[in-house]
Formats: C-alpha cells, structure tokens, sequence
C-alpha cells in the first residue's frame, strides 16, 4: 500500500521542534508516521524559511535553527517530504489570495493541497476560516487540524 499524502504548513511542522506547544503529541505522532512511511507530507519549499523564523521568535540558539533546517532538507532529499518549488505554485496562490483574501505564505501554503488534491493539516487560523475550508472542499480538499486528523 502506497503512503498517504497531506499538505502541511509550518504551523505543524514547527511542533517537531518547539517543545510545549498545542498539540505536540499529534504532531509528533504525523512526524513518526512520516518517518515510518505511511505518510508523505508535502509542503511548498517556502516553509523552510518559515521554520526557520518561527524558531529565531522562539528564541532557539542558531545551532537548533539550522539543525531543524538541515533534518527537514533532508527529510525531502530522502523523500520523506515532497517540497514543491514556489514558481510551480504561483498560479494557483495567486487565485487563491484573491479569492480568498489569504496572505501570500497562506496562499502558497495552501496551493499544494489545491493543485495536488490532498488534504491538508494546519493550525493556522486564516487557513482554518469556514470559507476557505468550503472553498477547499469544493475542490475536493479537507483542511484539518492535527486533532481533527488524528481522530
């Protein structure tokens, strides 16, 4: 049986590495069925550097920083994590801040699961909007939260 996919954003994957955050346990529980491979977790290429910032406002020491940045680089080059590349989901971002009002980084967080149809987990709030999860459902598409994936 192939692995599932889901799109994700860095208000999910962040909780692999700030410890105390809401729902951590089902974050780490999505991070080990990664890492099992019954799960493919596809992201834009852009949550890298959200990573990367949501960190630096935690206050992590650039050690930690970089050693998150590096395992989830990894993590894609052992295919673990599908990232796609921001020119290949542009199109469809834009589209989607009009329609939807949506910041750039929500849009193009969001364009992965749109374009692939995939159900999507996130906690961010502009994404978890009645709206643009209807919106998203009529194109097939689920958005949940982690709790809401897991059960």
């Amino acid at each position: 049986m192939s692995p599932a996919e889901v799109a994700v954003d860095s208000s999910v994957l962040v909780k692999w590495f700030k410890k105390g955050e809401e729902f951590e346990r089902e974050a780490l529980r999505l991070k080990d069925d990664v890492l099992a491979g019954t799960v493919i977790i596809v992201i834009s290429e852009w949550v890298y550097l959200e990573i990367v910032r949501g960190l630096l406002k935690a206050n992590f020491p650039k050690n930690k920083i970089i050693q998150a940045y590096d395992l989830l680089r990894d993590m894609t080059k052992l295919g673990f994590i599908e990232a796609i590349q921001i020119s290949d989901l542009l199109d469809e971002a834009k589209e989607l801040e009009i329609e939807l009002n949506l910041y750039a980084s929500d849009a193009v967080n969001l364009a992965p699961a749109i374009i692939y149809s995939i159900d999507m987990i996130t906690e961010d709030k502009h994404l978890l909007r009645k709206s643009v999860k209807e919106f998203a459902r009529k194109h097939g598409v689920d958005i949940l939260t982690l709790k809401e994936y897991y059960s």
